[in-house]
């Protein structure tokens, strides 16, 4: 989990200094608790005392927002699911959008036959990070 706040806190200060800290949404698919609260803390810190726009949301409640800027958040599940839910979380962003994409504890993404070809593919049209 610390590996991947250090990851999200470096690619959110860039949008933040990018875009003035605002109309960034966090979205999140089958995050442990623990990662949005951390995610949610990182936010915090960043908007008080700001007009700062940042919105974290998971993604099944997201399916009518947009944002300039999307940062997801995806816990690959092994299941043919994980494809939508990311479409969907992917579709938020208007111009930009960063993806981070990581197994379940104790699994690789090398366990997911479904997810891979498709990490190829989005590569022309999002940031893919890998962890």
């Amino acid at each position: 989990v610390t590996s991947i706040i250090h990851v999200f806190n470096n690619e959110l200060n860039r949008l933040c200094d990018e875009l003035n800290h605002s109309d960034i949404g966090i979205v999140t698919t089958n995050v442990t608790s623990s990662v949005v609260s951390l995610v949610k803390n990182s936010v915090n810190r960043r908007c008080v005392n700001t007009d700062s726009k940042i919105a974290v949301c998971d993604g099944r409640c997201s399916y009518s927002a947009q944002w300039p800027a999307v940062i997801v958040l995806h816990t690959v599940r092994y299941s043919e699911l994980d494809l939508t839910h990311l479409y969907l979380a992917l579709s938020r962003a208007r111009v930009y959008c960063s993806v981070f994409i990581f197994p379940e504890e104790g699994r690789t993404l090398d366990d997911t036959p479904h997810m891979l070809p498709l990490l190829d593919n989005l590569s022309s049209f999002a940031r893919i990070i890998w962890h």
